[in-house]
């Protein structure tokens, strides 16, 4: 079983700000089965030839030639089947969520009115039909002259891919919305509470969730209404004043336990916050009869 990441091992020079677009022709003479990949940006995956099995932790799906299917990201496990044929053949797109979201912006008066389609799969397949098979031998061509396409050639066919399918079924097409922002929500929200307890800084948090600084803020704000910063800090002190109420803990303990590096920045933090300093706070409390 191997393990990809992808599109990062695709690139020639490793990821770079100007792959927000990364387009590839693939294909191969093998069956695959179970191949690790890590989708660090959405895909869209145009099936030539031969059938392909996508396994997420929460649903799996099955694409056959004449299909294409939009996939988020996240980890998946990934199988290619021949099936009567003697090559697995696909062109590939992958895009970032920042890409998708300027097309939402740019096209929002082609988008109002429509009604999307509930849907919490981390995928959507479309079938192919005539303008998608002349879009696929117009771009293989293009391949075909060797090298990397231009960033402005591949920004222009993601987009030209993309109006089409709001064209074709504007409903459907409100869904590959839903996933992405779902999927990056659940990661934003996994990662950020649990570093509740740990010394992280915003930059870490952004880093680990595979964004820039200003684009997690943003994401951030959506999701919970405030600054990460302001987030982190009721967070971690409400965590302290719940450490507090126990005859377990020591104010002069639990300072490491709830992200902070030094006491003294600590108990100026929760005095500020709850008015009293972390000794006052525990003494109060734990003299309060039941």
């Amino acid at each position: 079983m191997n393990t990809y990441n992808l599109p990062d091992d695709l690139l020639d020079d490793g990821p770079s700000q100007s792959d927000e677009v990364a387009i590839r022709f693939y294909n191969s003479d093998r069956n695959s089965v179970k191949n690790r990949i890590v989708l660090n940006q959405n895909m869209i995956n145009v099936l030539v030839s031969g059938t392909k099995t996508i396994i997420y932790p929460d649903a799996t799906a099955v694409v056959q030639a004449g299909e294409l299917v939009v996939l988020s990201t996240g980890n998946v496990l990934a199988s290619e089947l021949l099936v009567g044929t003697d090559r697995f053949t696909s062109v590939l797109f992958y895009f970032s969520n920042e890409v998708f979201n300027r097309f939402l912006i740019k096209y929002e008066h082609l988008i109002k009115g429509n009604t999307p389609t509930a849907s919490r799969q981390p995928f959507l397949i479309f079938k192919q039909d005539s303008f998608i098979s002349h879009f696929i031998t117009s771009l293989m061509s293009l391949l075909s002259c060797g090298g990397t396409l231009p960033a402005e050639v591949r920004q222009l066919r993601i987009e030209e891919l993309l109006l089409y399918m709001l064209h074709a079924d504007p409903q459907r097409f409100h869904s590959i919305q839903i996933i992405t922002r779902d999927r990056q929500q659940l990661q934003i929200k996994k990662v950020v509470e649990s570093q509740i307890g740990q010394p992280t800084t915003v930059d870490d948090l952004a880093f680990l969730c595979h964004m820039s600084t200003s684009t997690f803020k943003r994401k951030f704000n959506e999701i919970y209404q405030t600054s990460p910063q302001k987030w982190l800090l009721a967070k971690r002190l409400e965590l302290a004043a719940d450490l507090l109420r126990s005859y377990d803990e020591s104010p002069s303990g639990i300072y490491m336990k709830v992200g902070y590096q030094n006491h003294s920045s600590f108990s100026e933090a929760f005095r500020n916050h709850f008015g009293s300093t972390p000794s006052d706070y525990q003494q109060m409390y734990l003299n309060v009869s039941p």
